[in-house]
């Protein structure tokens, strides 16, 4: 399997046509930038910003639709926070363009997009509820159990 490589070699030659063992791995390290990278989430916003405001009371408003806090799994809290931020991000880019703001209308409508599809998506991961039967077809399943059984009683005493 080949290694992700830091450095150029030596003669400062681009790498190709070369091997990659010839070059030196990347090594995380705790004081190299890959050793502090850290990913955010939803969790991590501080949520002083109105992006953030934004982005947490979209998934609060996906968790209710998908059934509380309780009968959401954490594969749905995950595609209800990444819709949220994509959300926030294509509101304010809408908005940046309807002030006037120098913003691409390629960009609004791709990020527009992408916010529709994994708020659709969110929303289909919703388990579908249990069928209840209604009272009045449970009566009506009761006299037609009824019926056919006096049906067939008649029968029996007709052939007899």
């Amino acid at each position: 399997m080949s290694e992700i490589t830091a450095e150029l070699p030596a003669d400062g030659r681009p790498m190709e046509g070369r091997s990659v063992a010839d070059s030196t791995p990347i090594r995380p390290r705790s004081h190299s930038r890959l050793g502090r990278l850290k990913l955010k989430t939803v969790a991590d916003l501080d949520g002083r910003t109105r992006a953030a405001r934004r982005a947490r009371a979209v998934v609060a408003e996906l968790v209710k639709a998908l059934g509380g806090p309780d009968a959401v799994s954490p594969g749905q809290r995950q595609a209800c926070e990444r819709a949220g931020m994509l959300t926030a991000i294509a509101e304010d880019l809408a908005a940046r363009q309807l002030a006037g703001l120098p913003v691409c209308l390629d960009e609004v409508l791709r990020a527009d997009g992408a916010a529709r599809r994994a708020v659709k998506a969110a929303l289909a991961s919703k388990a579908e509820p249990t069928p209840t039967e209604r009272p009045g077809l449970a009566l009506a399943r009761a006299r037609w159990a009824e019926q056919d059984a006096a049906k067939t009683q008649q029968k029996d005493s007709d052939h007899e």
